[in-house]
C-alpha cells in the first residue's frame, strides 16, 4: 500500500483521538444515562424511526453535554503538549510544541506572542459562540444561561 502515518499531522490526530475521546464522551455518557428511556419508548410506540428519535429527542436533550465535551476538548488540545511532543516532526508541529520550542530556544518573545494569539483566537470563538448562542438551544452555551 505504501503508506506511512509517520511524521505526519495524521498520526498527531489520532493520537489525539485517542486521547481526548474519553474526555469528550464522559459528559455525554452521563447526559445519556440521566434520559428517562419513556422518552425514547413513547416515541417508538408513536412510529418513530431510530434516526427520527435521535434527531428530535435524544439530541436536543444531550445537546448542552456534546457541546461542553467538545469545549473541553477543544480548550485542552489547542496547547497541548505530551502527545504532540512524542509525535511531531519538522513542519508538522502543534501550537503547544511550536509555543515550547520557540521558548525552549530563547525566543521567549515570540513564544508569547504566539501565546497571546492562541488567547486571542479562543476568546474570539468563545464571542462567536456567545452571538451565536440564540440560535442554539438553551443550556448549550456554558457561560450563558
Amino acid at each position: 500500500m505504501n503508506l506511512s502515518l509517520y511524521g505526519t499531522l495524521g498520526i498527531i490526530f489520532i493520537a489525539y483521538l485517542a486521547r481526548f475521546l474519553s474526555v469528550s464522551l464522559k459528559p455525554i455518557a452521563a447526559s445519556f444515562s440521566e434520559l428517562d428511556p419513556s422518552l425514547e419508548e413513547a416515541a417508538r410506540i408513536a412510529g418513530a424511526g431510530a434516526l427520527r428519535r435521535l434527531v428530535d429527542i435524544l439530541l436536543p436533550l444531550v445537546a448542552p453535554a456534546v457541546f461542553a465535551g467538545g469545549l473541553l476538548v477543544f480548550l485542552t488540545a489547542v496547547n497541548e503538549l505530551t502527545v504532540s511532543a512524542l509525535l511531531w516532526s519538522a513542519g508538522k508541529e502543534t501550537l503547544g510544541v511550536l509555543i515550547f520550542n520557540l521558548d525552549q530556544s530563547g525566543d521567549s518573545i515570540l513564544a508569547s506572542a504566539i501565546a497571546v494569539l492562541v488567547v486571542m483566537m479562543v476568546a474570539v470563538i468563545m464571542l462567536l459562540l456567545s452571538l451565536l448562542a440564540r440560535h442554539l438551544p438553551k443550556g448549550v452555551i456554558p457561560w450563558q444561561n
